[in-house]
């Protein structure tokens, strides 16, 4: 692999989420942007098996 090559693999394993990402124009920014944004939806979200524990603690009207 060529030096130029090996700099900008380099740089972007080395690339973590910044809150400046959602208003970067580059595409690595981006996309950054975009999968911290998927990962914290589906965190926030839950597993199913939280849901049917949540779903079971519900009060039933009778």
């Amino acid at each position: 692999m060529s030096d130029k090559k090996t700099e900008r693999s380099k740089s972007v394993a080395d690339k973590t989420y910044q809150y400046s990402d959602y208003y970067k124009d580059d595409q690595l920014s981006q996309g950054m942007a975009t999968s911290h944004e998927q990962v914290s939806d589906t965190y926030m979200e839950g597993t199913v098996d939280d849901q049917q524990t949540k779903q079971e603690k519900l009060p039933r009207k009778k």
